[in-house]
């Protein structure tokens, strides 16, 4: 059995030298100060190894300063072992406390010379302990170490040599040290404490739930979870918020990427339209000059033909004009013809020789008939000639005076008409200039109605915008194709990165499982070396006090004996067979003796089993070792391949992304296009109508012209025709005036003729009558001869009338022959001279448009030359502009690269213009869309999106890995790996939970063997009952892990189905486990320097304490129960059954052993209570030490030491009484 023996104080603590021993009940007694305590602290050293938990008053020196003043001060423990004992030096080293271990007991030479001297030198005391057959160990200044190596916390390697030293061996001795402590101090005792120490007793190997690494682990689920739900939580109207705005941002990078790559082409094409533009400036001005030449020819010629036509037409017109005057005569004639009646007259003179033959032959049968009365007649004949003469003289006379006065009437009419025709001409000649202006502005007007009508005509059949539109459909035939084209390159891309994907992935899974079997090999060896290392584990852990150890101590030779056939396990290393020695030796085995020379066996000593331990964990840790490297070694060439691949894969993606926009961009193309081809028509249409509408406005207004230059020609000649008729009607007034005095004054003669017509009538007739009387008178037939005279008289009066329009009809014969026979000719001069005048106009205005359309088709060439020439210039000027703007042409934009193309710089540049504004307009709204996509992430986010996006570079690469993210699917990489980590948390929270909670009934069992324990070993006093029970945990992380474990049980049977973002039936068990893992989260923050979960943490203990009539009830916490002494009682009897379930754990298992319990000021109890704790202890193989002023219950401590004062204030300790 191994204990404290002795404490031996060497200038420690003002104690020159003193020898305590301490393998029984020991008492200290003396009065107050003489140092009682301070041996107390000095044993509670030992087992606590803790200076600050001494109880040593913070206004007293330290431990090191007092226990240890001098270098010359030793305190030096003296235990018990079977094999032994073995001594425990503490030295001050580096001015505080250290430890030494001699394996030999102690002796007091070793620092005491023969002068009575304690040595101060450590080498001098060496040599001593090594020529007295002892070995001294090295230094040991760790108090950790120190408890470890009297605990046997010895599994350390560098502990292994001290595991001799050892009083018990257990890891979790922690509890024994603080209870032994916590009995000297009369602290407080919590359930806490008590339920360590229960733990701690059951097993060496206490299993702990590492909270440090759960919190590693889940540290960021609710982030990461939360990260993974933003891309499967839809909204109301059953979209992705998160997934529309990566769609976004990766449909505006991509629209990106084709501006900058049209940006780009548009640089290369505008090089290359630059340079053309160049070269075709010197041909165009050459062509101008060469077409200028030729117009000015043109020009010339038209003025030649002009010239002609207008001298042609000139005479032609003049001719037209004499034409028009003999017509305008032969019209005026025979106006004037027509009111003499011509016709009439002409017939009646024409019957002039009728007249004249009828006069005659009238007049013989008148002579017939008046020759028988000639004288008769002859006288009245006379009668009648005389006043037929005289009136033919006075007719005469009358007729000269009228004729004289219409002679000079017609002279002033004469001068009237010529005055007239003269004024007339002159006005004729005025408005003739006037109206020649008219008929040729009339002339131009319809030639320029008739190049108008043309000019409809060709605008009608032509197409303005030929170019344009002939342009967007041939583009739109090119779009077609090229979209057919690029489609089938994506299509042959993504069929080329699914296979690369496809390579990667079976190259990676042939890796994979090459290392996996390799792996899985050394995992089948490491885990047979698992088993064969746990085999020794149990029996090197089983070898103190086994029957192996006891056969060593008691049994020389037993390897060749009973060892060659007794089982290593069930026997040898078996701690609870309590063999005993017997008086039958020999050979024999439960009285039967057999040869075993012929057993071989190789029996293993436990030095042997360590090696063997040591070399299997060698071989186990070389195992892992090679593990780890092939697993990296495996990530590491799947690393490779993937990034060979990723990259081949990376290319592909990027260019096949670029075709994706191009193919996006096609339908908008063809839209704008078509948008355009429609525009174009319209334009076309629109411009058609507008030329159309402005030609036949231009016709309209022509015609309008023309129109008015007939009306202004008509109205001329109205005008003129007014003023000709004013000048003739005034003629006509000053003739009719003429003619009104003329013929009053003719009126008044011809009056005057004819009254004197009508008196030689009458005197005719009476003349007659007288006549007619005679000649009845003779017989004669008067009425045949006056019927026949009448005939005469009427002819004679009609010849006088031929006679008097005679002139008249000659002079319309005259008028006949010269004018009105050649009417029809000169009616067909006029046609003809119309005819001719019509056709060479005709012939001038063909020859005219000839020379025209040659004219003008020139001037559209000089105008489309010029025009290109100045589109040109112009366009060069914008080039120049467009690059001098850092704008628009940074330094780093130029590029040398030319691409062939028909846009002239000036389209070009305000195509890039347009581009590259909307480029900066489209960055922003894709930083915007990147932005708000960012917002939905922290800058812990799961996926490694960066937050900080500086430049537009930052956001580019931003959207490239966003691209890639989305185009692999990522996220359900992300969400698998996510759903099997946290998953597999949960399985492991169950697991570990499972074990930390198996302990259960062990700890009810011990908990409750503690009360039959205290009933059963209880002393009668004044503690009644002490009773212990455990509940449920009230620890809220211990609750949820229980919960989580029920929850991983109850749903088991599809846990390796689980995944936590699935939309399925098993919705509301994923929701169970994100609410499980966000709460687990939660408390880990919330405790955030809290490590672990351990078995204590499963249950919550109370305690009850019964002292007299005293009920403390259930409690967790044991303070001032009672009187003072009570209360140290009760707190001490607590501490030893504490203490005892700890030892009997141990004894079971490596031997029994004894220890202290130091309680100051025992005078504070009953002596009965003193008997009843002592026994308590010491029942339990507990030992106490114990002090008081007086001394008490003597028979009940084996040691009593009086302490007291020298006159140096140095403590004698004088043992008084030593009970076997």
């Amino acid at each position: 059995m191994r204990y404290l023996n002795k404490v031996i104080f060497l200038n420690s603590a003002h104690v020159p030298y003193a020898e305590v021993k301490v393998d029984g009940n020991v008492h200290f007694i003396g009065t107050q100060g003489v140092g009682k305590s301070t041996l107390l602290r000095a044993v509670l050293f030992f087992y606590n190894a803790d200076k600050l938990r001494l109880g040593i008053p913070k206004e007293k020196k330290n431990f090191d300063s007092f226990y240890l003043p001098f270098a010359n001060s030793y305190i030096v423990y003296e235990v018990m072992r079977e094999n032994g004992a073995y001594t425990v030096v503490v030295t001050k080293s580096m001015g505080r406390a250290a430890f030494r271990f001699i394996d030999a007991p102690y002796r007091k030479e070793w620092f005491v010379d023969d002068k009575n001297e304690v040595s101060a030198d450590w080498s001098e005391i060496r040599t001593r302990v090594s020529e007295s057959g002892g070995s001294a160990s090295s230094l040991t200044t760790g108090y950790d170490m120190f408890r470890d190596i009297i605990f046997g916390n010895n599994r350390k390697p560098e502990l292994l040599q001290f595991r001799k030293y050892a009083i018990v061996e257990s890891p979790r001795y922690q509890n024994i040290p603080r209870t032994i402590q916590n009995v000297f101090l009369n602290s407080k005792l919590d359930a806490d404490f008590i339920k360590d120490t229960i733990i701690q007793s059951m097993d060496d190997n206490e299993f702990v739930i590492d909270l440090s690494y759960y919190r590693s682990q889940i540290d960021t689920f609710e982030q990461e979870y939360s990260d993974v739900m933003l891309w499967m939580k839809q909204d109301k109207s059953g979209v992705v918020p998160v997934k529309k705005q990566a769609d976004i941002v990766i449909g505006k990078y991509r629209t990106l990427l084709f501006s900058k790559k049209q940006i780009e082409e548009g640089r290369a094409e505008l090089n290359y339209s630059e340079k053309m533009a160049r070269r075709k400036l010197p041909e165009l001005e050459e062509q101008i000059v060469e077409l200028k030449r030729e117009a000015e020819r043109y020009t010339r010629l038209l003025g030649e033909e002009k010239d002609k036509f207008d001298n042609e037409r000139d005479k032609l017109i003049k001719q037209s004009g004499i034409i028009d005057s003999d017509l305008k005569k032969i019209r005026d004639k025979r106006k004037y013809y027509v009111s003499e009646r011509i016709d009439e007259v002409i017939s009646r003179v024409n019957r002039e020789p009728v007249l004249k033959y009828e006069q005659e032959s009238l007049f013989k049968v008148y002579n017939e008939l008046t020759n028988t009365y000639c004288d008769v007649i002859s006288k009245y004949s006379l009668m009648e000639q005389r006043l037929d003469a005289g009136f033919a003289k006075f007719e005469n006379d009358t007729n000269t005076k009228i004729l004289n006065l219409k002679g000079e009437l017609n002279g002033r009419i004469s001068d009237l008409m010529k005055k007239s025709n003269e004024q007339s001409d002159e006005i004729r000649s005025v408005y003739e200039e006037k109206l020649k202006n008219f008929s040729d502005s009339k002339d131009f007007l319809l030639e320029e109605i008739s190049d108008l009508k043309q000019q409809k005509t060709r605008v009608e059949c032509s197409v303005h915008f030929k170019d344009e539109i002939n342009g967007c459909e041939e583009r739109l035939r090119n779009l077609s194709s090229e979209e057919k084209d690029t489609a089938m390159k994506v299509d042959c891309m993504k069929l080329e990165c699914d296979r690369l994907r496809q390579k990667s992935d079976d190259e990676t899974s042939i890796l994979e499982r090459k290392f996996d079997r390799e792996i899985d090999e050394i995992l089948r060896h490491r885990k047979q070396l698992d088993a064969e290392i746990e085999s020794l584990s149990f029996l090197i852990n089983n070898s103190k006090g086994s029957f192996c150890e006891w056969l060593d101590n008691n049994k020389p030779g037993w390897q060749d004996s009973i060892g060659k056939i007794a089982d290593e396990k069930l026997i040898l290393y078996n701690q609870n067979l309590s063999p005993e020695l017997v008086a039958d030796g020999g050979n024999s085995i439960f009285g039967v003796k057999i040869k075993l020379a012929e057993v071989e066996r190789d029996l293993r000593s436990p030095e042997q089993l360590k090696a063997e331990l040591e070399t299997k964990s060698s071989e186990r840790e070389a195992n892992t070792r090679k593990i780890n490297l092939l697993k990296e070694e495996k990530t590491k060439q799947a690393g490779t391949i993937k990034n060979k691949y990723r990259k081949q894969i990376s290319a592909l993606s990027g260019e096949m992304r670029l075709l994706e926009v191009q193919l996006q961009q096609y339908p908008l193309q063809v839209k704008s296009l078509t948008a355009d081809l429609v525009s174009w028509k319209r334009k076309e249409e629109e411009w058609k109508k507008s030329r159309i509408e402005e030609i036949e406005t231009a016709i309209g207004g022509k015609e309008k012209e023309r129109q008015k230059c007939s009306d202004g020609e008509d109205l001329l000649k109205q005008e003129r025709e007014k003023r000709i008729a004013q000048i003739l009607e005034e003629q006509k007034k000053a003739e009719k005036k003429e003619r009104s005095s003329v013929e009053a004054e003719i009126q008044v003669i011809e009056k005057e003729l004819a009254d004197h017509r009508v008196e030689v009538e009458v005197k005719k007739k009476e003349i007659l009558k007288l006549q007619n009387k005679e000649l009845d008178g003779k017989g004669a037939d008067a009425s045949a001869i006056n019927a026949y005279k009448s005939k005469l008289d009427a002819i004679k009066a009609e010849l006088d009338y031929i006679s008097q329009k005679q002139s008249l009809v000659w002079n319309y014969e005259k008028d006949k022959r010269e004018l009105f026979d050649r009417e029809q000719d000169l009616r067909e001069d006029k046609k003809n001279n119309d005819l001719h005048l019509k056709d060479i106009g005709e012939k001038y205005t063909l020859r005219k448009k000839k020379l025209t359309d040659q004219y003008d088709s020139v001037k559209n060439n000089i105008s489309g030359k010029s025009g290109e020439y100045d589109s040109i210039k112009n366009d060069l000027s914008v080039l120049e502009n467009f690059r001098k703007d850092e704008g628009f042409c940074p330094p780093e934009s130029y590029i040398s690269r030319e691409l062939v193309t028909k846009k002239s710089c000036g389209v070009i540049v305000d195509g890039l213009k347009s581009l590259i504004v909307s480029l900066g307009k489209d960055t922003e709204s894709f930083k915007k869309a990147v932005n708000q996509f960012n917002g939905n992430f922290t800058a812990r986010n799961t996926f490694s999106f960066p937050q900080n996006l500086l430049n537009d570079s930052d956001y580019m690469d931003f959207a490239s890995n966003l691209c890639e993210f989305v185009e692999n699917n990522k996220i359900a990489e992300y969400q698998n790996r996510i759903s099997e980590r946290y998953v597999n948390i949960i399985r492991r929270i169950s697991k570990e939970t499972g074990e930390l909670t198996q302990s259960e009934s062990l700890i009810h069992k011990t908990i409750k063997d503690i009360n039959e324990d205290f009933i059963k070993r209880n002393f009668a006093g004044v503690i009644r009952s002490i009773e212990l029970r455990p509940l449920q945990s009230n620890d809220k992380l211990m609750q949820l892990l229980i919960e989580m474990k029920n929850f991983n049980d109850e749903n088991s049977f599809n846990m390796g189905e689980m995944d936590l973002f699935s939309q399925d039936s098993r919705e509301n068990v994923n929701l169970r486990a994100v609410k499980y893992l966000n709460a687990f989260s939660k408390l880990l923050k919330d405790e955030p320097t809290r490590k672990s979960l351990v078995v204590s943490d499963t249950f919550n203990l109370q305690f009850r304490v019964m002292e007299n009539d005293n009920d403390t009830g259930w409690v967790e916490k044991i303070a001032n129960v009672g009187s003072d002494g009570t209360d140290i009682l009760v707190k001490a009897m607590v501490n030893i059954m504490l203490i005892n379930v700890f030892k009997e754990k141990a004894s079971r298992k490596f031997g029994d052993f004894k220890i202290h319990c130091m309680m100051d000021e025992i005078g504070k109890l009953h002596p009965n209570n003193v008997k009843g704790i002592l026994d308590f202890a010491n029942c339990r193989n507990i030992l106490l030490i114990n002090s008081s002023p007086t001394t008490y219950n003597i028979e009940d401590y084996k040691y009593t030491y009086l302490l007291s004062k020298d006159t140096k204030s140095n403590t004698r300790i004088v043992p008084l009484l030593t009970r076997k």
